[in-house]
C-alpha cells in the first residue's frame, strides 16, 4: 500500500507573527500528535530543542520546529524522522536569525524541492488540515515480509551455529529498531531468558523496547527494560558490558556506528551470538564508515556473519520528499570521493591546499567531498558539524588533492591568548569558557597560570580516505598543515579518545602527551589525551612544562585518578615523560585557589598530596576539629572513596565532603599564616 506523502514548509517572520502561526498550527491538531520545539522560552506548549532526544521513537502528525537564536541542526536530524506519513514539517524561522553561511546553505537546498513550500511574513498559509491523511497508523503491529526475515535470521543467530553475528543497516524510518523488538521478544516466548541491548543511550533503544512489551502480554516496561515473567531484555551501557561481561543469550548493538570500532571487536571476542544494528545516513553518526571499517574486522574474527540491508521505509513512502531534503540539508547522504576516481594517486602528487568557508558554501561538490571524508572516519560525525565546518570563526580547513579531488582533510580551530582577569578565573574554577580547550585545560588540570599567553591552534578533526590510510598522507597532512601556523600560532594540539595506534600516530608527528582526562568516555570507555606540539620558543617553554608536571604527577595519578589504565598506553607514555629531578612545582597557588575559590577537588588533589605530607606535623594541624583532622586524612593521602568517606564522617555525599575538605584547608591555611606572620 503506497503511503501519503509527507509536507515540509519554511515560514519566516517576526517573532510574534511566528507565534501566531505556530499556535494556530498547534490548536489545528490533537496536542498528542504534535511535537513542538523551540529555541526560545516563551510557551508551556514547546519542549526546548535540547530536549529533542525526549522523542525518539515517538511519531506524530505535526512537527513545529521554531527558531529564535539559532538553528540546531542536530535538534532537527533528531525530530524530522519522527513524523509519519501524511504529517507536515514546519519550520518556523525568526527574521532576526543571522545570515549565517549554514543557514543560506539550507534555505538554497530547500528550493531544490519544489514540493518544499516557503511562506514570508505576512503571507498567509493554507489549511494544514486538508494535508492530513485520517486514520494513518505507522506504527508495527505487524511485520513487513522483510522484516519477518529480518526477524527470522535474528532468531537464527541465538539458535543456530555459535559466531555468526548479524549486521542490520537501515535509513531511519525502515523499522529497524521495532523489528529487533519483536524479534527479542519472540526469543523470549520460545524460552530465553535474557537479552541484553547496548546503544550509546538509552534513548536509542526506546523504540525497541516499546515493541519487544507490547509483544510480551503483562510485561512490565521501563526506561531501561522490558521484564516478563522470569524473562528480561535490558538495557547497559557499552563500556559496562566490557567490565561486567554479563552472560546473555543475544547481545544487540543498536547505533553500533556510533560505538567504537575497537570496542565492537571486543564484542566480538567476548560473545558468540551477536547482532549489530546501524543507521546507515542518520544525524547521530554515519553507517558508511561503519561498515567499511568493522567488516573487516567480521571478516576476520567472524568469518560466516551475516548482512542484510533494510529497504522499505515503514514510517513514510518510498521517495519519500522530507527525507530527501532532510539528508541534502543535512548532508547525511555525503561521500568521499569514489577510491576509482584518485586510484592512481601517490604522495608525491599529492597537493595541499587551505580553504575558505565561502569556498565550500558556492561549491557543493567540493563542500560533499571534505564533509562526507569527515563523516566516514568519525563515528560521531553529526549535522552541527557541517555548521561548524561553515559557520565557526577561526576554523582552518586544509585538504590533500589528487587532480582536484579531496582525499585528505584537517580542520583546526584558533584558541587565542586569554586575558589576565579571566585566566585566572577560569584557573578558579569560578569561569568554564565555551571553547579554549587547551588553554581552558592547562589552566584547571594542569595549573599551569601561563597557559593563557600562548596562541593555539587545536585540531579538531583529520581524516585520510579510509581506502588510502597507512601510507604516510596523515602525517604529510599534517606536516603542511603546521606548516601554515607558525606565524600566528605557539602550540597546536589535540585531544582524543586514547589508543595505542592514536597515540603513535600523534607521537610520530612530534606531538607530546601532557594530560589525561579524568573520566571514561561513556561510549569509547577510553580515557582522552591532550597532545602538544610546540611551535615558538614560548611554546616550547610551555610544552616542556606541561610535560614535566604529567612526569611529576604521574605516578600518583595512576592509582588515584588512571588505575584502569591499560598496561600497553602505560607503557607509550610512561617512556615519553620528561623526567627533570631539579624540576619543582610550587602548588600553594593551587592550593588556595581550592580553598578559597571553586577550583576544582580532581584537578588539585596531587597538589594537595604533595602539600598536605608536610601539614600533619605541623602546630596548625593540631588546631583544626577532630572531623576536619579525618576528613583530609581520608579524603588527601588515603584516597578513600567519596561514598566510603561520607559514610564514616556520616557527611551527605561528594559536595558536603568537598564543602567541608574546602574549609578545612581554608582553615589550615589562615592558621599557618597566622603563625608565621
Amino acid at each position: 500500500m503506497s503511503l501519503p506523502q509527507r509536507h515540509c514548509w519554511i515560514i519566516q517572520g517576526d517573532t510574534e507573527w511566528l507565534y501566531q502561526q505556530a499556535y494556530a498550527l498547534y490548536q489545528s491538531v490533537s496536542s498528542s500528535s504534535c511535537f513542538w520545539l523551540s529555541d526560545a522560552e516563551h510557551t508551556n506548549q514547546a519542549v526546548h530543542v535540547k530536549q529533542a532526544h525526549q522523542h525518539l521513537g515517538q511519531e506524530c502528525e505535526l512537527l513545529l520546529f521554531e527558531v529564535s537564536n539559532k538553528f540546531d541542526a542536530d535538534a532537527f536530524g533528531t525530530v524530522v524522522g519522527c513524523v509519519k506519513a501524511g504529517g507536515t514539517v514546519v519550520i518556523l524561522l525568526n527574521s532576526t536569525l543571522s545570515s549565517t553561511r549554514w543557514l543560506r546553505r539550507f534555505l538554497r537546498t530547500a528550493t531544490d524541492f519544489p514540493a518544499i513550500q516557503q511562506f514570508h511574513q505576512p503571507q498567509s498559509l493554507p489549511s494544514i488540515s486538508k494535508l492530513h491523511a485520517k486514520n494513518i497508523t505507522t506504527t508495527i503491529i505487524e511485520p513487513t515480509q522483510e522484516q519477518e526475515q529480518a526477524i527470522a535470521l535474528v532468531q537464527r543467530v541465538v539458535t543456530g551455529h555459535r559466531r555468526r553475528p548479524l549486521v542490520l543497516t537501515a535509513d531511519r524510518g525502515r523499522g529497524k529498531s521495532a523489528l529487533l523488538g519483536m524479534a527479542a521478544a519472540e526469543l523470549l516466548k520460545a524460552g530465553k531468558q535474557h537479552v541484553l541491548v547496548t546503544a550509546p543511550s538509552s534513548a536509542n533503544i526506546q523504540t525497541l523496547l516499546f515493541h519487544a512489551h507490547q509483544q510480551l502480554p503483562s510485561s512490565k516496561l521501563s526506561a531501561i527494560s522490558v521484564t516478563w515473567q522470569d524473562a528480561m531484555i535490558e538495557f547497559m551501557a557499552p563500556d559496562a558490558i566490557l567490565q561486567a561481561q554479563p552472560t546473555t543469550d543475544l547481545l544487540i548493538i543498536d547505533e553500533a556506528a556510533a560505538i567504537p570500532a575497537n570496542m565492537l571487536e571486543q564484542y566480538l571476542i567476548q560473545y558468540s551470538r551477536l547482532v549489530f544494528s546501524s543507521t546507515i545516513h542518520g544525524y547521530e553518526g554515519t553507517g558508511r564508515g561503519f561498515a567499511l571499517r568493522f567488516y573487516k574486522t567480521l571478516d576476520k574474527l567472524a568469518p560466516d556473519w551475516r548482512a542484510l540491508s533494510l529497504k522499505q521505509p515503514i514510517r513514510w513512502d518510498e521517495g519519500d520528499i522530507v527525507e530527501q531534503f532532510s539528508f541534502a540539508a543535512l548532508l547525511l547522504d555525503a561521500e568521499p570521493i569514489d577510491r576509482q576516481e584518485i586510484d592512481d594517486a601517490t604522495l608525491n602528487e599529492l597537493n595541499y591546499v587551505q580553504l575558505e568557508q565561502g569556498q565550500l558554501l558556492n561549491d557543493e561538490s567540493l563542500l560533499r567531498q571534505v564533509f562526507g571524508l569527515m563523516a566516514l572516519a568519525h563515528y560521531r560525525t553529526r549535522p552541527s558539524d557541517l555548521q561548524m565546518l561553515l559557520d565557526q570563526p577561526d576554523i582552518r580547513i586544509g585538504v590533500l588533492r589528487f587532480q582536484g579531488k579531496v582525499v585528505a582533510t584537517l580542520w583546526t580551530i584558533a584558541e587565542p591568548q586569554l586575558e589576565d582577569t579571566l585566566a585566572q578565573a577560569v584557573y578558579d574554577g569560578q569561569r568554564r569558557l565555551k571553547g579554549h580547550l587547551l588553554p581552558q585545560s592547562l589552566l584547571v588540570h594542569t595549573g599551569i597560570i601561563d597557559a593563557a599567553q600562548c596562541d593555539y591552534q587545536r585540531i579538531s578533526r583529520i581524516a585520510v580516505h579510509p581506502d588510502f590510510q597507512q601510507k604516510g598522507w596523515g602525517q604529510y597532512l599534517l606536516k603542511c598543515a603546521v606548516a601554515e601556523m607558525t606565524d600566528d600560532t605557539d602550540v597546536v594540539g589535540v585531544s582524543f579518545a586514547m589508543s595505542e595506534d592514536l597515540l603513535h600516530f600523534w607521537h610520530k608527528a612530534g606531538f607530546e602527551a601532557v594530560r589525561l582526562g579524568q573520566h571514561r568516555d561513556e561510549v569509547s570507555g577510553s580515557l582522552s589525551v591532550m597532545m602538544l606540539k610546540a611551535l615558538t620558543p614560548s611554546g616550547q617553554t610551555l610544552v616542556e612544562k606541561a610535560r614535566k608536571i604529567l612526569a611529576c604527577q604521574w605516578s600518583f595519578l595512576l592509582s588515584r585518578q588512571w588505575d584502569e589504565l591499560d598496561a600497553e598506553s602505560v607503557i607509550q607514555i610512561s617512556q615519553t615523560l620528561l623526567d627533570d629531578e631539579t624540576f619543582s612545582i610550587d602548588v600553594l597557588p593551587q592550593i588556595q585557589s581550592f580553598a578559597f575559590k571553586q577550583r576544582p577537588y580532581e584537578s588539585s588533589e596531587w597538589a594537595l598530596w604533595q602539600w598536605f605530607r608536610s601539614q600533619l606535623s605541623s602546630p596548625g594541624f593540631e588546631q583544626l576539629h577532630k572531623e576536619q583532622q579525618q576528613l583530609l586524612i581520608m579524603l588527601i593521602l588515603q584516597g578513600l572513596p567519596f561514598d566510603k568517606a561520607a559514610k564514616q564522617l556520616k557527611l551527605s555525599g561528594r559536595k558536603q565532603l568537598i564543602t567541608q575538605l574546602r574549609k578545612a584547608v581554608s582553615q589550615l591555611l589562615d592558621i599557618e599564616a597566622d603563625i608565621n606572620s
